[in-house]
């Protein structure tokens, strides 16, 4: 008998823990094209949901924002136990915060058999009342999945949550979406004439989740104080944008850092740079980073959070102290001057890359918790 799952999350904005499930249900539906698979959004429809629909998800949007502003909870979880009891799943798999809490409680009480959590790393979710709504609520779940060891470490250590409930799979990638080029074509790409080496940056502008990006604008004057030529592609937006453009402006590297807003087409944009990269100082993993590895760049990131699980440094890629221009600048240089080095980095992370494939994720996390 083909399993029905019901998959909650808050809502389906194009985000990281967004396309984590998209492409992990992708890449099952594909395999098992008879499985029932249901998308219920807490929340907001926007963004994603004609992509889940493409690959067969039925999505439901429950439209409950209102009820939870007005902290009407009583309400949200009767309506999460309707949805359930009329659909009748054998697992519910819940996402981020909100859903988690709610969705896998009512899973509980309406004695689904199967129930599976994700924690992507709301790490600014720490009140005292959220810590002791998830420290009630993993009594109710099978496992939680987290994404590095750093995360696992951070959920033990804040919500308490026991360390035999949590299970570390790193993130995934397609990739078949992702590829290298033997030909720099970037200026084709965004239209402007570029010719020096482009480093890469991606993630949003905003001020709830701050990637840093100011870093690696800082990191980029240094160099060119050093006499050393250099571009920033930056893909995102949000709030901080006018505030980095100001700052490029004052740092003289405005002619050298390009911002190139919300793009849906990265995957066609990274293989073209030269290098990617980020200086968030703590990442519960960061699926970005694989990417950037598996389109060929090699990738500079913080000694920190969880992408710092997968990378050696020096050989299938670059870390530098969080927060620290001067030693980001260095490694930048590095790669700039180090051809050798470089294809050394190149040729081992395209290597090192296809351990977090979604085959083997899926593979990995149906067996594991679905399958028993």
């Amino acid at each position: 008998m083909n399993n029905k799952y019901i998959h909650f999350i808050d809502q389906i904005a194009f985000g990281g823990a967004q396309t984590h499930l998209l492409t992990i249900l992708k890449e099952r539906k594909a395999a098992h094209p008879d499985e029932t698979h249901i998308l219920a959004v807490l929340f907001d429809n926007a963004g994603m949901k004609d992509l889940f629909e493409d690959i067969d998800v039925s999505v439901h949007c429950m439209g409950l924002r209102e009820v939870f502003v007005s902290r009407k909870y009583k309400k949200v979880y009767d309506a999460i136990s309707s949805f359930i009891k009329q659909h009748s799943p054998q697992i519910v798999e819940t996402h981020l915060t909100w859903s988690r809490l709610f969705a896998n409680t009512a899973a509980y009480y309406c004695k689904i058999p199967i129930r599976v959590g994700f924690e992507h790393g709301d790490i600014y979710l720490k009140s005292f009342p959220i810590r002791i709504a998830n420290f009630i609520s993993q009594f109710y779940f099978q496992s939680i999945i987290v994404c590095s060891s750093s995360l696992k470490k951070w959920a033990h250590n804040t919500h308490k949550i026991s360390n035999r409930k949590l299970h570390v799979q790193h993130n995934c990638i397609d990739l078949n979406k992702f590829t290298t080029t033997p030909g720099k074509k970037l200026d084709d790409i965004i239209n402007v004439n570029l010719h020096d080496f482009n480093f890469i940056t991606v993630g949003t502008l905003g001020k709830g989740v701050n990637k840093r990006v100011d870093i690696s604008i800082k990191a980029l004057q240094l160099l060119k104080r050093n006499g050393i030529t250099a571009n920033l592609i930056i893909c995102g937006d949000g709030e901080q944008r006018t505030d980095l453009e100001i700052l490029s402006d004052e740092l003289g590297v405005k002619d050298h850092v390009y911002f190139l807003g919300l793009r849906n087409d990265v995957e066609k944009i990274l293989p073209h740079c030269d290098a990617f990269v980020h200086a968030a100082p703590y990442e519960p993993f960061g699926i970005v980073c694989l990417e950037a590895m598996a389109s060929g760049l090699p990738v500079i990131i913080p000694n920190s959070g969880g992408i710092a699980e997968i990378i050696t440094n020096l050989e299938n890629g670059l870390l530098y102290e969080p927060l620290n221009p001067e030693d980001l600048a260095d490694k930048m240089h590095l790669l700039i001057s180090d051809a050798e080095l470089y294809n050394s980095i190149k040729k081992s992370e395209l290597q090192h890359v296809k351990n977090y494939s979604v085959s083997k994720y899926v593979e990995t996390l149906y067996d594991t918790f679905y399958n028993n």
